[in-house]
């Protein structure tokens, strides 16, 4: 039997969306930085900037005061009340901490800060590696458990699943076929 065409139109419609959805998470920008201008701006031109509110990112190099720089060092900053604004960590920050301030300029090289967030370059690897496990765990679930039926134009699952063992050992068999 097959399937009503409003199904498959249906699933079609959906994965084009999840595709469109997973293509766009990647490109779209966080809004706290589209909204201000950011370090490479106020580096081009900080008189311009000078009263306005800005996100600042870069290491810190010094802790008293907070003095952070970008990775190239032509981009300064004291960042007033920095480790007290500081919203995800506990204590104040060292130095070497990747961190963006969010606040008003006050002169050419001070901000006053009112949010700052530090990245964890620890946490950011732990989420890489574990997305990356989670993802193959699940491409090899997918590709042990469902097979494609060209005469559907779908995938079913597999009356018997193989094992990985017995995925990988290329004599062209195929339980189903």
């Amino acid at each position: 039997m097959r399937a009503p065409f409003g199904r498959r139109l249906g699933g079609l419609v959906l994965l084009v969306a999840l595709v469109e959805l997973t293509l766009l998470a990647g490109v779209t920008a966080d809004p706290l930085e589209s909204e201000y201008p950011t370090a490479d701006d106020v580096t081009q031109n900080r008189e311009a900037f000078v009263g306005e509110r800005v996100v600042l990112s870069g290491r810190v190099v010094e802790t008293d005061p907070v003095v952070a720089a970008r990775a190239d060092d032509d981009g300064r900053f004291t960042l007033v009340d920095a480790s007290d604004r500081l919203r995800n960590g506990d204590g104040p920050l060292e130095r070497g901490d990747r961190v963006t301030a969010f606040g008003r300029l006050v002169d050419e090289s001070t901000l006053a800060v009112e949010r700052t967030t530090v990245g964890d370059a620890i946490g950011t690897a732990y989420m890489l590696v574990a997305s990356l496990l989670g993802g193959l765990w699940t491409v090899g679930r997918f590709a042990t458990d469902w097979r494609f039926d060209r005469e559907r134009v779908a995938f079913v699952r597999r009356s018997d699943p193989r094992s990985l063992e017995e995925s990988g050992r290329g004599d062209g068999s195929d339980r189903d076929a």
